[in-house]
């Protein structure tokens, strides 16, 4: 991910010299009666009548939104006011008509500062004002023109001009999530080692003469600030000496001991990412109450959150399920989550108190002072924190692969957070070979149509190659009248004898060497263990079993010809290593070997 310096002023408009003092701001409150979002209607820039019903139809329109919204919101009618001061058409809300939409639609189009916004950003501006005249007219007869109406689709083709994006492989999430899992198990081990210090009874005692140790300055920070790391200025706030603190631990090492850091609450957001297959937005969102008990299985929970898109009148809850019993799994890093997030909550605004990903405010003194010192973190800083995260594994890697370059690891991808959902969408749709209603149940869409949207890349349009390409092999095989002795995939070549299946039926013909897919396997080859609807129960049986299964292809390898193995045993072996025995806690293995001896022999292998 290469970095690039955004440019984060806030460059205000003037405010009109005849506008009034005394108008209201636009105010947004919590549940709680606070308020949370502030707008001035005087930085819109437009005439008094208009910037009153404006004012009053954004406050009614978006007094359910969410934050971000609202100053989406803001921003494009402060676009809009822009537009009716250049346009100097438009002296008060009479002289608003549909012309004057029109003009606006053109103005969007044209370069501003040297730069001209694609159709899908003048969409979406228009898309944003377009709700909030609309009530503005419904809520005052007869103020704006009477022809005004702003059409609905004034700018076709919008959201059809997409460019092709890429996707994430399989092996390239696996490698996001390992790196993910190593700095949660750090991050993991290390608070609870924190919180073991901080419930002491008393101040440890000193490890030395020469200093306070480590211990110490956990404890005593805990209860000097109420459980909050002090951050770089608060030590001298509090009447500490920061140069007491042991050279290896810093004050912002300590945080970690404490609560939870920005870097790892990062970790548990991508991870979370891939295995729900969320929307980047609505998972930042999610509340601590998410972990729900599955209804028929016992050892299946199920984590729901919300989506403020999902469905139209009625709203539909986004839920997955899994394994609580795998060491990694979604609701076993929620329930970590939930445990390091706890010392925050004190510190958190009550309105935020519900949310799970929360963190402590990196900027909390001077022009940045808030009012409380932890929240839930923001879009942008979680960006900016994977940026970090990307950066940190790629170093971390190098040094590896210098120091054992016989050993070399492949570097992380280059992600955003919106890949993850078209990558999980893709690889279930390639991995059940063609079927788009698999992944439309992993990403919960009521229409197929939004599906197919998400589903692309490579893979995809190589599957889709060879699907249509042994469909017209097979057709012009019937047209021809030909029968199988004719063909010449049934002249059995080396590849194409008989091959044994441990969890599935032996294969008769395991590769195609037609025209469709000339020396393909068959993507049936592996029974249950290639369906994308597996599951392995946790229990001392089926590892028993998959041990077994592992030590009879390993002993097999020595005997079988190496291209046959890799061609049609490799993978299976593969994914009994890799993706099933991996799931597995290492304390079942002894009573796995004790029942492996009493199994039913497998079939030999060739």
């Amino acid at each position: 991910m290469a970095r690039s310096r955004l440019d984060r002023t806030l460059r205000l408009d003037p405010v009109p010299a005849d506008h009034p003092a005394d108008v209201a701001d636009v105010q947004f409150r919590d549940e709680w009666g606070e308020i949370v979002q502030r707008f001035d209607p005087a930085l819109f820039g437009m005439p008094d009548d208009i910037s009153a019903a404006i004012a009053q139809a954004f406050r009614d329109h978006d007094v359910a939104s969410s934050a971000a919204t609202r100053t989406s919101r803001w921003f494009a009618l402060r676009v809009f006011g822009r537009f009716l001061g250049e346009d100097a058409q438009v002296g008060c809300a009479a002289d608003l008509d549909t012309a004057t939409i029109r003009r606006f639609i053109t103005w969007l189009a044209k370069p501003a500062n040297g730069r001209r916004r694609s159709v899908k950003s003048q969409a979406g501006q228009l898309g944003m004002v377009r709700p909030i005249l609309n009530r503005a007219i419904a809520d005052n007869p007869g103020l704006f023109a009477p022809n005004l109406s702003v059409p609905n689709n004034a700018i076709p083709l919008a959201g059809s001009q997409r460019l092709p994006q890429k996707r994430l492989t399989p092996a390239q999430m696996r490698s996001l999530l390992a790196a993910c899992y190593a700095a949660i198990d750090a991050a993991w081990d290390k608070f609870q080692y924190g919180q073991a210090v901080i419930a002491l009874p008393e101040l440890p005692p000193r490890p030395s003469w020469r200093g306070e140790g480590l211990d110490r300055w956990i404890w005593r920070l805990h209860r000097a600030n109420d459980g909050l790391s002090p951050g770089g200025n608060g030590m001298r706030r509090l009447g500490f000496n920061s140069k007491g603190l042991p050279k290896a631990h810093r004050i912002a090492s300590i945080e970690g001991y404490l609560h939870i850091t920005t870097d790892a609450l990062t970790a548990f957001y991508i991870a979370l990412l891939i295995q729900t297959a969320a929307n980047v937005g609505p998972l930042r969102q999610i509340k601590r109450d998410c972990l729900v008990a599955h209804p028929l299985e016992r050892h299946r929970i199920m984590v729901e959150w919300t989506k403020p898109r999902a469905g139209r009148k009625v709203k539909r809850m986004q839920r997955r399920s899994f394994d609580n019993r795998r060491p990694n799994a979604a609701p076993r890093l929620i329930e970590k989550l939930l445990a390091m997030t706890a010392p925050l909550l004190p510190h958190v605004q009550r309105s935020q108190r519900d949310r799970l990903f929360l963190h402590r405010f990196l900027m909390t003194t001077g022009r940045n002072e808030r009012e409380h010192n932890a929240g839930q973190i923001a879009q942008a800083t979680l960006r900016w924190a994977m940026l970090r995260f990307y950066e940190r594994q790629n170093a971390a890697i190098a040094l590896w692969n210098q120091a054992h370059p016989d050993k070399r690891r492949p570097f992380l991808p280059d992600f955003s957070p919106k890949l993850f959902r078209s990558s999980m969408a893709s690889a279930h749709y390639t991995a059940s070979q063609g079927d788009i209603m698999a992944a439309k149940s992993v990403l919960n869409h009521v229409s197929v149509a939004t599906t197919d949207i998400y589903v692309d890349g490579e893979a995809v349009r190589r599957l889709e190659r060879d699907t249509i390409g042994r469909l017209q092999s097979l057709m012009i095989t019937w047209v021809r009248g030909e029968s199988g002795s004719d063909r010449p995939q049934d002249k059995e070549p080396s590849t194409s004898a008989p091959v044994t299946v441990l969890f599935g039926h032996d294969c008769l013909r395991p590769t195609d060497d037609g025209h469709a897919r000339p020396g393909h396997v068959c993507p049936k080859l592996g029974g249950c263990l290639t369906c994308p609807g597996l599951i392995v129960p946790i229990n001392p049986d089926h590892l028993a079993r998959i041990v077994q299964a592992i030590r009879h292809l390993e002993s097999a390898r020595e005997r079988i010809d190496p291209i046959r193995f890799g061609l049609f045993y490799a993978p299976s072996l593969q994914v009994l290593t890799q993706d099933l025995l991996s799931a597995f806690p290492p304390e079942m293995m002894p009573d796995a070997d004790r029942l492996i001896p009493f199994l039913p022999p497998l079939p030999d292998l060739e």
